[in-house]
């Protein structure tokens, strides 16, 4: 893995591990691995009005693909495509999702390769919302770093407060659109992208509304 980028090995960040994961920022090196699980309850609207819970969001669509490729070497293309079809499948416009959650882990070419995605998916739209990365202050917790993050993104839904992307200290010329690098912001949202994506080219997209009784 570090051969390959995907892991921070610089000797600068091994005594100071919190400023290692440095999604956007132009000295990001890998991800750094960490602990984390989480658990999602999904259920029917109406079974969970009829027992009381308390109901967080609504999926609108989930959607998973493949690059087939045995190494963690992402495609834009097949992230991009992946995006589309959950948007199409949702029955919305690209133009109602406010806010991306993105996977982001801090490579070189995986945060690039992503926005790429993105833009392909979203079009000029992406100028107009925010997007942030959890693993800047979490660390890639691997396999649940699904979960983990899509309740990060459920709840600052809930919130209406996205957090920052951490360790930005020089942005990296390419990425030319909103990633909360100045800290966390007062922000609604309506409809969040959330993005995963792993090793050996699998990708992983979901739409989520923000939850409004008697809609």
């Amino acid at each position: 893995m570090a051969f390959l980028d995907a892991l921070v090995t610089d000797p600068e960040y091994q005594d100071k591990p919190e400023q290692s994961s440095r999604p956007f920022d132009k000295k990001r090196s890998g991800f750094i691995p960490s602990h984390g699980s989480a658990t999602l309850i999904l259920e029917d609207l109406e079974h969970a009005r009829k027992r009381g819970a308390k109901i967080y969001a609504e999926i609108l669509a989930v959607g998973a693909n493949s690059n087939e490729n045995h190494l963690p070497i992402p495609s834009a293309d097949a992230q991009m495509h992946l995006m589309k079809a959950i948007i199409q499948r949702a029955g919305i416009k690209p133009e109602e999702i406010d806010y991306v959650n993105c996977h982001a882990t801090g490579t070189p070419l995986g945060d690039l390769n992503e926005l790429t995605a993105i833009k392909g998916a979203l079009g000029k739209h992406i100028y107009n919302i925010k997007l942030n990365a959890p693993k800047s202050m979490m660390g890639h917790t691997t396999w649940g770093a699904a979960l983990v993050e899509t309740i990060s993104g459920v709840l600052q839904i809930n919130h209406g407060k996205l957090h920052g992307t951490t360790n930005i200290d020089d942005l990296d010329e390419e990425v030319d659109v909103d990633v909360c690098q100045n800290g966390s912001i007062d922000y609604p949202v309506n409809i969040m992208l959330k993005n995963s994506f792993g090793f050996g080219g699998l990708n992983s997209c979901s739409l989520i509304k923000r939850y409004e009784e008697g809609k």
